[in-house]
């Protein structure tokens, strides 16, 4: 009988690629304090533009945030002057709009796409993973002739049709690796049980693919709500634009006056939304985002 040195049987080897020992020790320490640096960093960024829309023009350039208590003027200028509201209105209206459509169309295909097999089914697969490579500006000429052409390029619905043309390709793909983990079992004992096609997919299907589903309407909603070339081309009425576009003109008018206290209260308006959804929904995010990588 072989017999085996003693330390193969009480020492385990370590795991490929991991550091042990002090080094390991090390590099974790500076991983975290790197992390640190990086998340207070951020945090005072954030805080002093804050803090300097409550303060005037002249304390922010002595750098005496708050020296005269909290100010006002720069959130009222921006709303009463410059209509604000009505833009993060706008931008609600599209965002909100553009992501649910989004889920309506691209859920289903997604599902249809994983689990069905029909003819073409490769075809629409290479072709949706193709048109992610497009780049966005190769679009917007074409796409704007076409709309002046059809007379819609000051429809209000416009910048909405056109959030959805640009993002089917992202979301269905997202979705159709996230579909890949749902049993197909689950969507026949559906019919199996009296509900049609629709039924059992609403029933069944989206309550298991949820954490997918929301992660990709968030991702959707910070990129629409953020978006800048689009809103600007397909929004010609000033009734019509949305808060990425008027926060430019805001940057613009603000620069030429000197009221940079109306310019920060401006930023914050704008990054308010975010901030919120990342803060109250980050392990959403990031569960969701890891979950659809493993297929079942």
């Amino acid at each position: 009988m072989k017999r085996y040195p003693r330390y193969c049987l009480t020492q385990k080897p370590a795991p490929a690629g991991r550091v042990s020992g002090v080094a390991g020790k090390a590099v974790h320490l500076f991983g975290k304090i790197l992390i640190l640096c990086w998340c207070a960093f951020t945090v005072a960024l954030i805080g002093w533009v804050v803090l300097a829309s409550f303060t005037p023009t002249r304390d922010i350039f002595q750098n005496q945030l708050l020296a005269d208590g909290l100010n006002m003027d720069g959130y009222s200028t921006v709303m009463e002057r410059y209509h604000i509201m009505n833009y993060f209105l706008n931008s609600v209206l599209y965002t909100v709009c553009a992501c649910a459509g989004l889920i309506f169309f691209c859920a289903p295909a997604a599902f249809v796409m994983t689990k069905f097999t029909f003819r073409g089914r490769r075809v629409f697969q290479t072709l949706f993973s193709i048109s992610l490579g497009l780049p966005g500006v190769m679009l917007l000429a074409p796409l704007y002739m076409m709309l002046v052409k059809l007379n819609l390029h000051n429809f209000r619905g416009t910048l909405i049709i056109v959030y959805l043309c640009t993002g089917i390709s992202a979301t269905t793909v997202y979705l159709m690796g996230f579909f890949a983990t749902v049993p197909m079992t689950v969507f026949e004992s559906g019919l199996i049980d009296g509900c049609s096609h629709i039924g059992a997919f609403y029933r069944l299907i989206v309550p298991l693919a949820k954490p997918g589903i929301v992660t990709i309407t968030i991702f959707n909603f910070i990129g629409y709500w953020n978006e800048y070339i689009w809103a600007l081309v397909f929004s010609s009425k000033q009734a019509n634009r949305t808060l990425a576009v008027a926060l430019q003109t805001l940057v613009t008018s603000m620069q030429t006056t000197g009221n940079y206290q109306g310019l920060f209260a401006g930023v914050v308006i704008v990054f308010i939304p975010t901030v919120i959804i990342y803060v109250l929904l980050s392990k959403q995010i990031m569960s969701g985002a890891t979950a659809g990588a493993v297929k079942g």
